[in-house]
């Protein structure tokens, strides 16, 4: 029997420990935090599509992803709010590329049900994202807004609570006061652990984006922030359970 091979980790080592604690050193230093989110947003801009959007790979025929462009402008109004470099015109393209996507899915909307072959049954999750980020960016359409609303069930938890930050910023109450309604059905609460979690039902779209039940935690999570920051449900979320 070949006996184990015995390895000692030192300081420089390259091993996942030190490289942890190396990050989670960085975390801590304002510089390198800074040059960082430099070289992140200079490596997005090179990657931008000429149309504005980003794909899965960058380079000769990659088409825009709506779900992808989305994600990465979210994360560039985050670092713009933080005060990070963005050039305006890189968040300005993709904002338009965005807009004329979710035009596109408002005609499509509008087509249903008298041009089926061409239209589209519900709003979706995507449009959700999409709504929020372009919210974020300060534009509002009201007619996918309407179609949100109206399509509700058919949203994912996660998707509920993208759509809820969404009327919060724009100031509908009474749409928002609707959708946390909604998501408080999948709500379950533990009074002896004082502990809340919601209960997705999640079983057949587990694996897609929208069915994350870190992401839909995260986003209700940040929703009761910003909505009822001292509630019952928001201040169980945040406590420690008592028995860490």
């Amino acid at each position: 029997m070949l006996a184990k091979r015995k390895t000692t980790a030192k300081p420089n080592d390259e091993s996942a420990p030190f490289q942890r604690q190396k990050f989670r050193d960085l975390a801590f230093d304002e510089k390198s935090v800074a040059e960082m989110t430099s070289l992140g947003i200079a490596d997005l801009m090179l990657m931008q599509l000429p149309d504005g959007g980003w794909s899965w790979f960058s380079g000769w025929g990659a088409q825009s992803s709506p779900h992808i462009t989305a994600t990465v402008l979210h994360g560039l109004h985050v670092a713009a709010a933080a005060r990070a470099a963005v050039p305006p015109e890189t968040i300005a393209s993709a904002m338009r590329w965005l807009s004329e996507f979710q035009a596109e899915q408002v005609r499509r909307l509008n087509l249903w049900p008298n041009n089926k072959p061409h239209g589209k049954e519900h709003a979706d999750n995507l449009d959700a994202l999409i709504y929020l980020v372009l919210v974020d960016g300060g534009k509002d359409d009201v007619a996918m807004r309407e179609f949100l609303f109206r399509d509700r069930v058919e949203l994912a938890v996660y998707a509920k609570a993208v759509f809820g930050l969404a009327l919060n910023k724009i100031g509908d109450r009474d749409k928002l006061t609707m959708i946390m309604k909604n998501i408080e059905q999948f709500r379950k609460q533990d009074d002896e652990n004082q502990t809340a979690w919601l209960e997705l039902g999640n079983q057949s779209y587990w694996w897609w984006w929208y069915g994350s039940e870190v992401q839909a935690h995260a986003y209700y999570l940040k929703l009761l922030a910003a909505v009822e920051p001292k509630g019952e449900t928001c201040l169980l979320y945040t406590s420690p359970s008592p028995r860490d």
